[in-house]
């Protein structure tokens, strides 16, 4: 559930910068630009990331080696903390908490999807209709060389539509092309055009994704939001990639058919489903449409796919927000008591990655206890440092850490002059002087302090 909620925090920023990018640029870009920025926050919401932040911490290292990232608390009672012990298992109370919530979000989620085959079912059926006739000559030869314009590989059908019908295509691997226009017209021509188009980039698998960014992050409003921005996009752009060199007239011409079509969804009541792209749009959008078109616009791809890069990698610098994973072993033989009560302290130990618990050295504990500081670290050289309050985890997250083993000194003094002194295993950082408390050893009390 945690990589769930950074996904939709990667998304969300992404958005962020999206709109962001949109509200100074306004309409002096092309809607290509912000299409292509608008498929990289779908990939954010999508595909979690966390291997990045190790690939970062190594850049930073190699970077700045002698520079530390501030330090992150993090609360270990909001950890998710699971102990194996034998055949049993046992949860803190964050992860029982974590797991009620993740029931909930499956079943919406689960509820979204049965809804979503629902419709993709319905539909197919009403296209199987369609595709009960064979192609003529002339819709083959027609269909044949508006796939050899836009470079459109994968096998297309082009079926005749019912009069009231939308030119509307369905399908991602063999695209179905529905045109209630006579293929001799010029009407047919543009209207399949704008289908071809939205084959070539594979807009219907985009808006799948898009739905599933919503059912994976229902409870997101902006994951909403970009549904929504995502759909007005992919017509703009498509508009202006096929009406890309043509003269003005004939973008008239295009204009007039878009506002023909819209008056027709408008008055029929249909509206557009998630498993199709179509030609027509509604009233509302349709004022912002004819002006994005009108509007002449420069478009140089290799400068939008810089933005697109510069922004997805600023937005990337999220994967710190992922956490680190702690594992814990502990005896085959300890009791369901001795857990729960080791589950409710703010200590915890673990075995960093790439080291051999075997091979750990621990300091044995010594008779004479040195005290420099309340709180320190001793390693088995006798070097003495100073450690940070144990209630809370200190992750520094651009240090690949390098242990040290030896132990850790608790002192409290009281107020009658006696204090006492715990020792702990322990391991300390020799890079960032991070502290990893282990178990107690032994605690000495002094009637009267000698420290």
């Amino acid at each position: 559930m945690e990589y769930l909620l950074i996904m939709s925090l990667s998304g969300s920023t992404m958005m962020g910068l999206y709109l962001l990018l949109k509200h100074l640029l306004k309409d002096n870009v092309c809607s290509r630009l912000y299409y292509l920025i608008i498929k990289e926050v779908v990939l954010f919401f999508l595909i979690p990331l966390p291997f990045l932040k190790d690939w970062y911490r190594k850049m930073i290292r190699m970077i700045m080696p002698e520079v530390q990232v501030k330090g992150v608390e993090i609360p270990v009672a909001w950890t998710k903390y699971v102990v194996h012990a034998g055949e049993e298992t046992y949860f803190n109370t964050y992860a029982i908490v974590q797991t009620i919530v993740v029931v909930i979000w499956l079943l919406i989620a689960c509820t979204l999807m049965v809804r979503m085959f629902f419709k993709y079912f319905r539909i197919r059926q009403a296209i199987l209709e369609y595709k009960g006739t064979e192609m003529t000559e002339k819709q083959r030869s027609f269909l044949a060389e508006l796939k050899r314009q836009y470079e459109v590989k994968r096998p297309v059908i082009l079926c005749q539509g019912r009069d009231g019908d939308h030119t509307m295509t369905f399908g991602v691997c063999r695209p179905v092309i529905i045109c209630d226009k006579d293929i001799d017209g010029r009407e047919a021509e543009i209207h399949v055009r704008h289908e071809m188009v939205h084959i070539k980039r594979l807009d219907a698998l985009w808006k799948i994704l898009t739905r599933l960014v919503v059912i994976l992050h229902w409870w997101n409003p902006i994951a909403w939001k970009m549904r929504r921005e995502f759909e007005r996009v992919c017509e703009y752009s498509c508009d202006e990639t096929v009406m890309q060199g043509r003269t003005r007239e004939e973008v008239k011409e295009y204009l007039r058919l878009l506002i023909d079509e819209a008056c027709i969804e408008s008055e029929t009541g249909t509206t557009s489903m998630l498993w199709q792209s179509g030609f027509a749009d509604d009233m509302e959008n349709m004022k912002e449409r004819i002006r994005n078109l009108m509007k002449t616009k420069k478009w140089n791809r290799y400068v939008a796919g810089m933005l697109a890069a510069m922004l997805a990698f600023a937005n990337s610098m999220t994967v710190f927000a992922y956490r680190d994973t702690y594992h814990q072993e502990v005896p085959v033989n300890i009791s369901q008591e001795e857990v729960m009560e080791y589950l409710q302290t703010d200590d915890f130990s673990f075995t960093p990655d790439g080291v051999d618990g075997q091979e750990m050295r621990y300091l044995e504990p010594s008779d004479e206890m040195k005290i420099i500081y309340e709180k320190q670290f001793v390693d088995t050289e006798g070097n003495i440092y100073p450690y940070s309050d144990e209630e809370t985890v200190t992750t520094y997250r651009s240090c690949n850490h390098n242990y040290v083993s030896g132990t850790a000194n608790d002192h409290t003094k009281y107020s009658d002059g006696s204090c006492k002194v715990i020792e702990y295993r322990a391991q300390r950082c020799d890079i960032c002087g991070y502290v990893i408390r282990g178990e107690r050893i032994r605690t000495v009390t002094y009637d009267v302090c000698p420290h």
